[in-house]
């Protein structure tokens, strides 16, 4: 997969931001339980190599997943599980998104084919962006 981004018509945009103190407090109160829960083992390995960093990288994917429902003008009322949106990395670094089951069925319905992400973290906030659309054909 190249690194270069397609051209892509806009269909739905969403952003989150969370306090990094509640992922936190929600790791310590119900562990690997709300881990399973809401994140993927790839997304799970990549907070667990840094382990000072491990809730800050947690609470930028999960505001990454909100922001993706948001995009998608959805909610989990909607069917979608937490683990149907997953944010991985690229190969330079850059952070994706990978969407399955029952996120994947709906951004299929609305035409959505490309995601852009973009993650901060600091010491207390994590937020996201994330942009849904359609690949242009190229001319």
């Amino acid at each position: 997969m190249s690194n270069v981004i397609q051209p892509m018509h806009v269909i739905g945009v969403g952003i989150d931001m969370i306090e990094v103190s509640r992922i936190a407090r929600m790791i310590e109160e119900h562990g690997a339980r709300f881990l399973d829960r809401v994140f993927t083992p790839v997304e799970q390995a990549y907070a667990n190599a840094s382990p000072i960093q491990q809730a800050q990288r947690l609470a930028a994917r999960f505001a990454a997943k909100e922001a993706a429902l948001k995009a998608l003008c959805m909610g989990l009322r909607e069917g979608i599980a937490w683990t149907d949106i997953e944010c991985t990395h690229r190969a330079d670094g850059s952070p994706m998104l990978n969407v399955r089951a029952k996120a994947a069925e709906i951004a299929h319905r609305q035409g959505i084919d490309a995601w852009l992400v973009s993650l901060t973290h600091i010491q207390l906030m994590a937020a996201a962006t994330v942009t849904a659309g359609r690949k242009l054909q190229e001319r």
